[in-house]
């Protein structure tokens, strides 16, 4: 699990911020702040976006690896 302390911009990796999923007026929230955002009701389509992206960049930057 992602540290809650920690920045967008410091949990995703620089190859990952080209993808159409991170969004950078989000890059100075945390990650607490995007997953509240996330989870609001109706749910920021972004901040969705963006937690999706920092829980999944290992798996993400592993499969960049393989295909290049």
């Amino acid at each position: 699990m992602p540290d809650e302390n920690k920045t967008a911009d410091e949990l995703i990796p620089g190859s990952l911020k080209r993808s159409a999923s991170y969004h950078s007026d989000y890059g100075n929230k945390t990650y607490g702040e995007i997953r509240r955002l996330a989870a609001a009701a109706p749910p920021d389509v972004k901040a969705r976006q963006m937690k999706k992206l920092i829980e999944q960049a290992a798996r993400l930057i592993e499969k960049i690896r393989r295909h290049s």
